[in-house]
């Protein structure tokens, strides 16, 4: 395979002995492949993915084949690589690219981890394995896919071996944390806690997840906490790149589109169902040439030098499922390609005309309390499908507070909403919307929900990259 070359695509970061780890790997991967392997990575190290494809071409490579060196398939293997890999295909379309699974379950990986495992217990005094418990702790995602793998090897780590539970956990992102799952270990009658990080590299979280355990052993003096190594460069890593590698040439190379939150409705991730594959200048874009004006944030159809209309968007209809509900995470986005929600961004006007969208008083509120629990549970769902961010009901009456991921947030929240003419305010990261029990559906209650769905799709999309 003299005209192919592997991109292995690494996550990066800033600690260099994480950085001197993953090309050791590069080099065995290197050797026992017999083929030119292009280190790159997504942040914080480089050469960026694009470059690393760009001199691949140089060199005279006919085809590449990108793996992504995660363990888990979430937003990075979906969304940032293959937009990455889109650019690069645009530039060199005489170039033959195979993209590749992520290393994802596999019984090598399992391998590995097992003797991570078994070495640190042969160095630990003896602890009957009847009274120890396995805490398996990974990353961290926020794509339920990825989360899952980190469960099912935590399972197959532990069946067959004897101890007495296994349990997981994660660094960050999603819980459980990993000083949760320590104390779930300890609570559930483990003598011994074997901590095992589920990463590849040494690095920043590795350090961190040190620091934690430390920590709990200075809770549980009485309790053996042990932390066994990670994955590094053991066979069975090299074993599951090699994997991959023989898929993607193949063409065998498969993804879990059954449970994917961008191909599925899953509770808690409805604002992901749907969207189209992106990335920014900190991950797949990084060091391609940004975009120009207003074209980075234009819907499809008026890229190309084709005018922006002024005038708002047409009212979007409702939406219904197959209970009779209105489908908001599809009123602007889902079963109508001219309504989605860039275009409700940037041309939709103000939803709310006339006066000021407000709240009612609670005098109000007492005199209906059935129909303003309606309205409360209706914006309540709402809200939750089109943003994917905590609702707070149990606030002062006449109002509903959706809770945003940061100060920052909720203070350019406030500000957009307040020019869509509907009444907000705030508290920290709390904003609180009107509400009221003469609220419509058609009416009041779309309005309060298109003014957060813009704001919030502007923000997350535009804003804050």
């Amino acid at each position: 395979m003299t005209d192919t070359a592997l991109l292995l695509i690494g996550h990066g970061t800033d600690d260099a002995a994480g950085v001197e780890e993953y090309h050791q790997l590069a080099a065995l991967v290197q050797q026992r492949l017999d083929l030119f392997v292009q280190p790159c990575f997504l942040e914080l190290a480089d050469p960026p993915i694009g470059q690393a494809i760009d001199a691949c071409a140089r060199a005279g490579y006919q085809r590449i084949v990108a793996l992504p060196l995660l363990l888990g398939a979430a937003g990075h293997q979906k969304n940032d690589i293959p937009v990455a890999l889109r650019e690069a295909r645009a530039r060199w379309p005489e170039l033959t690219i195979h993209y590749g699974a992520p290393l994802g379950v596999q019984y090598s990986l399992l391998k590995a981890l097992g003797d991570r495992l078994a070495e640190a217990e042969a160095a630990a005094p003896p602890v009957p394995r009847a009274e120890t418990a396995l805490a398996l702790i990974g990353r961290g995602s926020s794509d339920p896919d990825s989360n899952a793998d980190v469960a099912r090897m935590a399972r197959l780590l532990w069946e067959g071996r004897g101890y007495a539970r296994v349990l997981y956990g994660f660094y960050s992102i999603t819980t459980p944390r990993v000083p949760e799952t320590i104390d779930a270990c300890i609570a559930l009658g483990a003598r011994r806690v074997m901590i095992i990080p589920y990463l590849i590299f040494t690095g920043r979280i590795l350090q961190r997840i040190e620091q934690q355990v430390i920590a709990a052993r200075q809770r549980y003096p009485d309790h053996d906490l042990v932390l066994t190594g990670h994955l590094g460069l053991h066979e069975g890593v090299i074993a599951a790149i090699e994997q991959r590698f023989r898929e993607a040439v193949q063409g065998q190379a498969a993804v879990n589109c059954d449970v994917c939150k961008y191909r599925r409705l899953f509770p808690g991730f409805t604002a992901d169902f749907g969207r189209p594959q992106t990335s920014d200048h900190d991950h797949g874009l990084r060091g391609e040439p940004p975009a120009r004006g207003i074209e980075a944030i234009l819907p499809p159809r008026y890229r190309g030098g084709r005018p922006v209309s002024a005038a708002p968007m047409t009212a979007a209809p409702l939406v219904f499922d197959e209970q009779g509900q209105v489908a908001w995470d599809r009123v602007w986005g889902g079963d109508d390609p001219n309504n989605p929600f860039c275009e409700l961004a940037l041309a939709g006007g103000p939803p709310h005309r006339g006066t000021l969208l407000e709240p009612v008083d609670p005098a109000t509120v007492q005199a209906d309390p059935a129909g303003y629990a309606h309205v409360i549970a209706e914006l309540s769902r709402a809200l939750t499908m089109v943003t994917d961010l905590p609702v707070k009901t149990d606030v002062a009456p006449g109002w509903i507070g959706l809770v945003c991921e940061s100060e920052e947030m909720a203070i350019w929240l406030l500000r957009a909403i307040i020019v869509e003419n509907v009444s907000v305010r705030r508290e920290d990261r709390v904003l609180l919307l009107p509400a009221g029990p003469q609220f419509r559906l058609e009416a009041e209650i779309k309005n309060v929900v298109t003014a957060v769905a813009k704001t919030y799709h502007y923000w997350k999309e535009h804003i804050r990259q």
